[in-house]
């Protein structure tokens, strides 16, 4: 595929220095690479020689490729160049369908980030004074609503997920990421800017209470809490593998969280529907 005949539509940068330029090999590719890049408020296409390469392309799914992403969309490295990755992505019938299209093409920058030892979780992002901190837990315990809760001295950058990378010095740093079910339902989605990141503060891990309390938590327990929150970020994916390579995927994310909790505290935070939570999370990490 010739580089001159692809429709470039932004790219994206993370504080660990993976960067991605976006690009699209047709018309219809090139509307959800537009819609991608504008959700997460990227830049225009810039040249950088360690850059890597998504294409976007419209047809049907191949049957066989290495890397598969749902029923919606299937993405392969490039054959000629492995910083390539090329996503077939069939026309979407509705929103919803586009929803999980745009899901599943950024779990592709996810996986990359994998990798480098990072890992998404299912979290939202909030920030204080320039650092960072995640409100994380299962689905329905609260992320969200506790997010629209914090007074403006926070700020909060994402209510669903947040992309955590580790940069070359082993600093984490935390993106937020979009909640792509606001295209669900006949909503028009929304955007969120992803290249944003702040140092990681600290993990609270929420539990329903009558009363706000943060207690620190060990180690270990942080680590299995955590893990099953970043399983619940991956669900997407949880049976598209086979059993081999869901076994590698999963210790090599439960590594990354284990190094992840190894330099970053971790809390309960006991929140109720009306207190001041936050003062709990300011007196656990921003009082020593």
């Amino acid at each position: 595929m010739n580089s001159t005949d692809l429709i470039q539509n932004g790219t994206l940068t993370l504080a660990n220095g993976a960067s991605w330029s976006i690009a699209a090999s047709d018309r219809y590719g090139a509307d959800i690479a537009a819609t991608l890049a504008k959700s997460m408020r990227l830049k225009p296409s810039c040249s950088r020689p360690d850059q890597r390469l998504l294409i976007i392309k419209n047809g049907q799914p191949a049957e066989k490729t290495p890397y598969f992403l749902g029923s919606a969309v299937k993405a392969e490295p490039s054959i000629e160049n492995y910083e390539t990755t090329i996503c077939q992505v069939p026309t979407a019938k509705d929103n919803d369908a586009l929803a999980l299209q745009l899901l599943q093409l950024s779990l592709v920058f996810c996986s990359q980030i994998e990798t480098m030892g990072g890992v998404l979780v299912h979290g939202a992002l909030a920030e204080k004074n320039g650092s960072g901190i995640i409100l994380a837990g299962p689905g329905g315990v609260g992320k969200s609503t506790a997010s629209k809760r914090l007074p403006p001295s926070w700020q909060s950058l994402s209510d669903d997920c947040t992309l955590i990378v580790r940069d070359q010095k082993g600093s984490y740093h935390a993106h937020p990421w979009p909640t792509w079910s606001t295209f669900m339902f006949g909503g028009k989605g929304d955007s969120w800017d992803v290249e944003h990141s702040v140092p990681l503060k600290g993990v609270f891990l929420l539990s329903q209470s009558n009363k706000d309390r943060a207690e620190s938590i060990g180690k270990g327990q942080a680590v299995c809490m955590l893990n099953e929150s970043a399983e619940q970020a991956w669900w997407m994916l949880t049976n598209e593998f086979d059993d081999r390579k869901r076994q590698y995927l999963n210790l090599q994310r439960f590594n990354n969280i284990c190094k992840l909790m190894e330099t970053t505290p971790a809390y309960r935070l006991h929140i109720s529907k009306k207190g001041s939570f936050w003062t709990e999370i300011e007196q656990a990490i921003f009082s020593t």
